[in-house]
């Protein structure tokens, strides 16, 4: 690439500014510009120095004098900075095609795609490796706690990036993942998504399809067969790769790797304590244990174990691998940020929060907390904050996944006011279909004294958001904090 100075419109996004940091990392001279941006990636450009304007001014550009200019898929037609770029000829990309051409095409490009999983996965196969020795590259699309950043510009030969089939940007609207260079494809799950995008699940496995058959002869997909989206997609698809098929709940019987024998316990720490038996061809079994919650994260863990067992075999790694070696790599790994995490305890109540915004993860979170503590009143408090749960495409399913827990607190769904009315979520109604024990607020404020109020010793609370929830979870922590020091 001849371009020195880059320029990234939009830099406060994940994704944006991980590859931003790559690009630093790389040699580049990296600045930007957005609006309201907030930790972690703001914090994070603080540390790496990278110059960030706000608000967007095409002045930013004009004296930053740029080689390049990456524009985030966040923005549209309109924006004065990327009017500027087009009206001045600069050229300009996205941060999926610099980062799948500059650091991916070299390298073995180890794709983490599905519906759900994916920041989990990416941070655990990334971990994994570099545990056994190999510095891999990475970006992952959330803040994994066993690396300081959420990207890295590795030695190893593998590189393991989060696969969004969310579309690229206003002038390329394909999916993010087509750019990443597949070698090794990992596809966790398959479900409707991205409703703004997307009118269907069928228009979603278009681009799975898409997807598999850019996959080299000699590259593998990992399909978790136990998914039926999944299941679909590998009895559409045409592929000279080889498929890999992992049974992640144990029920397809003649799977290439495949889950038995899971249970759960809590220590005494109060720590969730998951095992399970991965049955491999080439490793045996093996034997794993995980602070992670939930099958679904147990799935997770077979889909990596599959993954760098192919790696090892086809001569990508240079460390022998042995079971003994994937499960102390396993017991250090840390999660990811906001994926059930602990905020506090005090008077026999625990505060968690989680990323959960689709109805199949929020019914996961659930059904793996009440696998470990079933005598446990659970309540949960739901943020319809992303653009498909601004909807009501998912309000039937997302009263049934809520309606499992004991008491359920739903916050303020914000007015887009480019949805349709009638396609717009109805929070009152969905209270109404789970029940009595639900209720739909009208401010954060409400929702969280009228929580506060109802909690006794031996509850919990498990925050559901994909985005701040006002921070009422952090407030009502430090008050559970400050109240039990």
């Amino acid at each position: 690439m001849n371009a020195k100075k880059i320029y990234f419109v939009g830099i406060g996004g994940t994704g944006m500014a991980s590859v931003a940091g790559l690009l630093q990392e790389a040699g580049y001279e990296i600045c930007g510009s957005d609006v309201g941006i907030y930790p972690p990636m703001s914090t994070m450009l603080e540390e790496l120095r990278i110059p960030v304007f706000t608000p967007y001014d095409p002045g930013n550009i004009k004296r930053a004098k740029p080689d390049l200019v990456v524009i985030a898929n966040a923005l549209s037609r309109g924006n004065p900075e990327l009017e500027y770029v087009l009206e001045s000829g600069i050229p300009y990309t996205s941060f999926p095609a610099i980062c799948g051409d500059t650091f991916i095409k070299p390298r073995v490009g180890v794709v983490v795609t599905g519906t759900h999983g994916k920041t989990t996965t990416t941070s655990i196969l990334a971990h994994m490796l570099t545990e056994l020795g190999e510095d891999p590259s990475f970006v992952v699309g959330g803040i994994p706690r066993n690396f300081p950043r959420s990207f890295h510009l590795g030695k190893g030969k593998a590189f393991v990036i989060e696969g969004d089939e969310y579309d690229t940007a206003f002038f390329d609207k394909g999916p993010k993942f087509l750019h990443y260079y597949p070698h090794h494809l990992i596809v966790n799950n398959l479900e409707f998504d991205h409703a703004d995008i997307y009118p269907n699940v069928e228009a979603i496995e278009v681009q799975f399809v898409k997807l598999c058959g850019i996959v080299p002869a000699d590259g593998v997909i990992f399909a978790n067969v136990d998914d039926p989206g999944v299941a679909r997609l590998v009895a559409r698809v045409s592929t000279k790769a080889k498929v890999v098929r992992v049974a992640t709940l144990g029920l397809t019987r003649d799977a290439d790797v495949s889950v038995e024998g899971v249970s759960a316990s809590a220590n005494g720490a109060g720590e969730q304590l998951w095992t399970a038996t991965i049955k491999t061809r080439t490793l045996g079994n093996v034997t794993i244990k995980t602070h992670l919650s939930g099958k679904h994260n147990i799935a997770n863990i077979a889909q990596v174990i599959a993954c760098v067992e192919s790696l090892a075999g086809q001569g990508h790694l240079r460390a022998k691998l042995d079971a003994s070696r994937i499960q102390a790599a396993l017991s250090s790994f840390k999660s990811v940020k906001r994926r059930l995490d602990h905020l506090a305890s005090g008077g026999g109540i625990d505060i968690y929060e989680d990323f959960a915004h689709h109805p199949t993860a929020v019914g996961l979170v659930i059904e793996g907390f009440r696998a470990v503590y079933p005598q446990r009143r659970l309540f949960v408090a739901f943020d319809p904050r992303n653009a498909t749960s601004r909807r009501n495409v998912f309000q039937s399913a997302f009263a049934e996944k809520l309606g499992m827990a004991d008491r359920v607190f739903i916050g303020p769904c914000p007015e887009d006011m480019r949805i349709p009315e009638e396609q717009r979520m109805n929070t009152g109604a969905m209270a109404e279909a789970i029940g009595g024990k639900a209720k739909a607020y009208a401010t954060h404020e409400d929702l969280l004294a009228e929580l506060t109020g109802a909690l006794k010793p031996g509850d919990a609370v498990i925050f559901m958001s994909s985005g701040s929830f006002n921070g009422i979870q952090h407030q009502l922590a430090e008050k559970l904090r400050t109240n039990h020091a």
